[in-house]
């Protein structure tokens, strides 16, 4: 039998097999090893993984998520503390108001064998075999109680930096060199102590601390010295134009010294000064007595015809100025009398400014009278004085209750009859609406945009049918527009009584047609009649006056010069009816019954008021 010959090639071959059946069977190995770790893992956090040094392998994002927060809850109690020397502080969680956000934590530790291509991931999960990785848990403070937490730090390490100065002790000036500063590092601090917190274990964090070089460092101070020492060697004068005159004692000049580093030559030097910042309390002394306030040039009317009324200037201390003339004179050996300087102050409103506003003539007038207490007529008076003189740029709106403002004591408003519900009373104020009534009515007749209005809920006949005005804080407003291309000008005058309103402007052609209609939608006016066992037979007394039911209709056309339209109006106005209340005595004390009500008067009549109430 002939045994075949092995060749060095044929060997290799074998060789080659051998290794390539080993290969493929550590691959086999490792696709296995990957199945069963992606199987073992799936949906779940891997090996390895920890959450704040809390391990959460192998659970789903839920259970993750409920381990991490009892866990946070259990430790919530754990202190970190600041040291610095000898001091410390403990701070907890609930100190900052630390919000943690588990959720955004478990989503990283879930991602970090997920986020990436396919090689990445596996490289990632065999590294997880023998090294762990840890998530840090992420939240949020509370910034003011964060601030309140270093603040509290800081009052006790802070070293406030020292600029240089002179100290000055009665006729005596010295040098007082500067220092720096050492203050806490807040903002590195904050976000070591976030980071601490966010462990939920035992941390100490040494307080970190900066430098803080002080505003003024100079090299020479000896001219300042002698400076100083001339300053504070008497009494200083200032005077003002009109005779005032005041006096600063050397303490006072000394404590109201400043210093400022001057460049003498390349050399930081010292100088000094009176600061007008500590010598504000004194100055403002001073400008209460010299400061003259500037006048507006002011529209002037009468009748119908308008004019500017030029402004004056103010004037004012300038405190600047005034501490530089102070200083000169106290480093004077001769003349330490200062003088008060002065600036020009210009009106809010001159008069050229007044006469391009186009307030040329009357555009409108209205008057209302009516007589009323002597209360509705202290309201009266004083709301026209805060609607009054009122300049209306174009395309802005007039607000009366704006206007007006609170109806308080305080203000000057008196309790005077006004309507509350369904009858009067004695209000803060009452009477006030004869103002807005009169004020609406010559917007109206001067075409402008009438913007809001409505009629009282008491049908008032002194007041032009259809064309009343209520206005309350909370309720019913009066605003107008000013609609044309040029300022108008409100105003208004009352005694109490007669209260009149004109408007002012350019007149641009405007023509207003109006017309009133009759009362319609009537309803007669009910009566209930009460029996009062409190009465005697035969006595009645009105509870409630009542009224009966009716609208009115007014429209307006505003026209052009041209004959366009501008605006065309319907002011509707309606009145409910009210029941008039009657109690009738009967001299019983039987129970009080209410009948169904009846009719009292004819529809159009005008209900005759109760004995003692006056109308508005």
């Amino acid at each position: 039998m002939r045994i075949p010959k092995i060749t060095k090639r044929s060997g290799r071959h074998i060789w080659r097999r051998r290794a390539l059946f080993v290969l493929g069977c550590l691959v086999v190995a490792f696709l296995l090893v990957v199945l069963i770790d992606s199987a073992v893992y799936n949906n779940k956090v891997h090996a390895g993984i920890t959450i704040a040094g809390r391990s959460v392998a192998g659970l789903t994002r839920d259970e993750a998520a409920i381990r991490v927060e009892q866990s946070v809850k259990e430790a919530w109690g754990t202190e970190v503390t600041l040291k610095s020397g000898s001091k410390t502080w403990t701070i907890t969680p609930a100190d900052v108001g630390l919000k943690v956000d588990v959720k955004t934590a478990v989503s990283v530790a879930m991602d970090i064998t997920r986020e990436g291509n396919l090689l990445t991931n596996l490289g990632r999960r065999l590294k997880l075999l023998s090294t762990d990785e840890d998530v840090a848990l992420q939240g949020a403070y509370d910034g003011n109680l964060m601030a309140r937490v270093l603040y509290a730090v800081a009052q006790q390490l802070d070293l406030a930096p020292v600029d240089a100065g002179i100290a000055v002790d009665g006729d005596d000036a010295r040098f007082l060199e500067g220092r720096k500063g050492l203050l806490v590092d807040r903002a590195t601090l904050r976000e070591q102590l976030k980071t601490a917190l966010l462990t939920f274990r035992p941390v100490e964090i040494t307080v970190p601390m900066r430098v803080k070089e002080p505003t003024l460092v100079v090299e020479d101070h000896r001219q300042a010295v002698e400076d100083a020492g001339s300053m504070v060697g008497g009494p200083v004068t200032l005077r003002s134009g009109d005779g005032n005159q005041w006096e600063l004692t050397p303490e006072q000049i000394g404590a109201y010294m400043g210093f400022v580093s001057d460049d003498n030559d390349g050399v930081s030097t010292l100088g000094v000064f009176l600061s007008a910042d500590k010598m504000s309390p004194f100055l403002k002394e001073v400008a209460a007595k010299v400061d003259v306030e500037p006048v507006d040039a002011r529209f002037k009317t009468s009748g119908g015809k308008v004019w500017v009324e030029l402004g004056k200037m103010g004037r004012a201390l300038d405190f600047e100025a005034t501490a530089r003339a102070l200083t000169a004179a106290a480093l004077s050996t001769t003349d330490r009398t200062a003088k008060t300087v002065m600036i020009e102050v210009e009106p809010d409103l001159m008069a050229k400014e007044a006469e391009a506003m186009g307030i040329r003539t009357r555009l409108s007038t209205f008057t209302t009278k009516y007589e009323g207490t002597p209360e509705r007529q202290t309201n009266v008076r004083i709301a026209t004085e805060y609607t009054s003189y009122v300049i209306l740029a174009p395309g802005e709106e007039y607000d009366f209750i704006k206007q007006i403002g609170p109806r308080t004591a305080e203000r000057g408003y008196q309790l005077a009859p006004g309507i509350a519900y369904r009858e009067m009373e004695d209000v803060l104020g009452g009477g006030i609406c004869q103002v807005s009534t009169t004020l609406f009515n010559a917007a109206f007749f001067a075409g402008l945009k009438i913007v809001e209005r409505k009629n009282h809920s008491i049908y008032i006949d002194h007041y032009p049918k259809g064309r009343d005005a209520t206005a309350t804080s909370n309720g019913p407003n009066m605003r107008f527009l000013n609609d044309t291309k040029h300022h108008i000008l409100i105003r208004g005058a009352s005694d109490g009584i007669t209260t009149t309103f004109d408007i002012y402007g350019t007149d641009d052609g405007r023509k207003v047609n109006h017309s009133t209609g009759d009362f319609y939608n009537k309803t007669r006016r009910a009566v209930w009649e009460i029996k009062a066992s409190w009465l005697k037979p035969g006595v009645t007394r009105i509870r409630v006056t009542g009224q009966e039911g009716r609208s009115i209709d007014v429209l307006r056309t505003v026209t052009a010069k041209d004959g366009t339209v501008i605006h065309e109006d319907k002011f509707m106005s309606t009145w409910k009816m009210i029941t008039r209340e009657v109690e009738v005595g009967v001299g019983s004390t039987t129970t009080t019954t209410l009948p169904a009500p009846t009719a009292d008067s004819e529809p159009g009549a005008t209900p005759a008021p109760t004995t003692g109430t006056t109308i508005p």
